[in-house]
């Protein structure tokens, strides 16, 4: 590993934040192997992974909080000795985090843990022993997942053919569960909050392009991304330009949030002090979304956290909005990885992130 490298990207981290620019802007251009960026990817990632405890360990030795010791922090792995310190240090996150967490032992160590990279692979391309067989010949893990549509390989994998042709794209297993779930709800399906299309694209490649499927992103530069994909994975997506009049039978709202379930992907997350306004801005995509649904339809309500304000909260308050009803998981396929409660559910996938559901119903 090139520790100057590495070095020069926790200076930067540790001035700028923003874990994820920082690798972007300092590997590509580094002259080294994929698996040398990958081993220094990780190493990062443990570094903000368990930033507070280092910073903690670093105050009791006496020793400056360097780049360097940093590194060695993270070589040495010291988090397997810190049973004995204050939660928010043993699992290295902010007090808000703690409160969330402490009443939750399934997801402490699991939001710690280094996940495996999966892969939805693209059915209007390919088949899953497609995949998988390239990913052998090109000496890579590939193993299918609890989902139909998912395979579990490592990181490496994303520089693959299978990635480059198109038959494949990088997602999570609970986000593919989102997709599979969505897709039997109903036959007309509009994702409202698309982003770069990864539920879009796999709505399209499980239900093989036979049910009608819109989408719409604020985000022009998303959109235009979006639009890219759809072509490029043959998926047959209705793309809506301006927020759509038009009723659906689902109505799936992947709206944004704090991401503390992807704590695993994105460890930054673990350190935030309150969701800020994203229940506010959560609860109105909600009311605008629902005008959206047919009569009997679904609003299809998910979110990467697990945060009481995101979840729970805005289910709470939203139902209180005349015409829609809570609807269980009874009788859809893989309700076993579902957790659940009085608002909806939380996801159990062994692998996958973290994420909260809740299917309302449309009765008027």
């Amino acid at each position: 590993m090139d520790e100057k490298i590495t070095a020069r990207i926790i200076t930067k981290y540790l001035k700028k934040g923003n874990m994820t620019r920082c690798l972007r802007d300092i590997l590509p251009s580094s002259d080294l192997s994929k698996e040398q960026r990958e081993k220094i990817a990780e190493l990062i990632h443990d570094v903000v992974r368990w930033k507070k405890l280092y910073e903690h360990i670093m105050e009791i030795d006496g020793l400056k909080p360097s780049p360097e010791n940093y590194i060695k922090l993270a070589m040495n792995g010291p988090q397997t000795y810190a049973s004995s310190y204050p939660f928010e240090y043993r699992y290295s996150c902010s007090s808000y985090v703690a409160n969330v967490l402490k009443n939750h032992t399934e997801w402490t160590e699991f939001l710690n843990q280094t996940p495996p990279t999966t892969l939805c692979v693209n059915f209007n391309k390919s088949t899953i022993d497609d995949v998988i067989n390239i990913l052998q010949q090109e000496t890579l893990p590939a193993a299918q997942s609890f989902l139909t549509s998912a395979i579990i390989t490592s990181s490496i994998s994303k520089y693959s053919n299978v990635i480059q042709q198109h038959f494949a794209h990088v997602q999570d297993e609970t986000s593919q569960l989102v997709s599979l779930l969505t897709t039997v709800l109903g036959e007309s399906i509009f994702d409202y909050c698309a982003g770069n299309g990864g539920k879009s694209l796999a709505m399209a490649s499980i239900t093989k392009n036979k049910k009608k499927l819109y989408a719409y992103e604020m985000n022009p530069t998303k959109r235009i991304t979006l639009k890219r994909r759809c072509i490029d994975y043959n998926a047959n997506v209705n793309i809506e330009d301006i927020p759509s009049k038009k009723k659906y039978d689902v109505v799936l709202v992947d709206a944004p949030c704090t991401g503390l379930g992807a704590a695993r992907r994105n460890p930054e997350v673990k350190y935030i002090e309150s969701p800020g306004d994203l229940p506010q801005i959560q609860l109105s995509i909600l009311n605008k979304a629902a005008e959206n649904v047919n009569t009997g339809g679904t609003l299809f309500y998910v979110v990467c956290t697990m945060t009481p304000e995101e979840t729970t909260q805005v289910i709470q308050t939203f139902i209180e909005k005349k015409g829609f009803i809570l609807s269980s998981f009874n009788a859809l396929p893989y309700e076993e990885f579902l957790s659940r409660n009085k608002y909806g559910a939380f996801s159990a996938l062994p692998r996958g992130d973290v994420f909260f559901l809740s299917a309302l119903k449309s009765a008027q």
